[in-house]
């Protein structure tokens, strides 16, 4: 709802896929290689409009990592911003343990108005693909137009912005101002449209390995 029609594939069936943070435990030999700070985590999966449906990587990772929670919305299509981010806020604040943020799409939005307005144990994000709500893909009356200005104070947190390279949602020069206002880290990821549903990614690999690597350069 309230985007205009794109190019969508649909994909049948899906690799089993390991835990989040596999690969590195595999390049040590060891799962006691990496910082049991690593376990204690929250990974906040906060899906964007029209939520994370089953085809999409946060369900995939969902499924292989205890550590994974959902930020869960009345609606996915509708909504004011305060109530996005105060589900957001919620979900961030019922517990006291540390939380880094793996958002998609409008998600990614609603994390940086979080930051703007907001407080708690949020140590990181993992922001993909934030939907460009201020261009003119968005519809009259969508949802999207709710977080209309995106935010461009400094983020309260570490972050890193991963883009793909032919994002219909989110052009590159874009994502370059967005990381940079930010002050998130940019990864460009080849072109994988807006690295949801319809890129086919599976369980996402490559992501998982953007977000291993950021956990460790950020101390957990």
């Amino acid at each position: 709802a309230g985007v205009r029609a794109r190019n969508v594939s649909c994909y049948a069936t899906f690799p089993k896929t390991l835990p989040l943070g596999a690969g590195l435990r595999s390049l040590h030999g060891s799962q006691s290689m990496i910082s049991s700070e690593i376990e204690e985590l929250r990974l906040l999966l906060t899906p964007g409009g029209g939520g994370s449906g089953p085809e999409h990587w946060h369900h995939r990772w969902a499924a292989s990592d205890d550590r994974c929670t959902w930020v869960e919305q009345r609606s996915w299509t509708s909504g004011s911003r305060e109530d996005w981010v105060g589900a957001l806020d919620r979900k961030v604040n019922e517990a006291e343990s540390p939380a880094v943020l793996v958002a998609h799409s409008l998600g990614a939005v609603v994390a940086a108005h979080w930051s703007q307005t907001h407080s708690g144990p949020v140590v990181g994000a993992l922001l993909v693909a934030p939907a460009d709500v201020e261009d003119d893909w968005v519809d009259p009356g969508s949802v999207y137009e709710q977080f209309r200005p995106i935010p461009r104070q400094p983020l309260n947190f570490p972050s890193v912005v991963v883009a793909s390279e032919n994002d219909p949602l989110l052009v590159m020069e874009r994502a370059r101002e967005f990381a940079s206002a930010w002050g998130s880290k940019l990864e460009f990821v080849g072109p994988h449209l807006h690295l949801g549903s319809d890129a086919a990614l599976d369980s996402w690999e490559q992501g998982r390995g953007i977000l291993d690597r950021f956990l460790i350069s950020i101390g957990h």
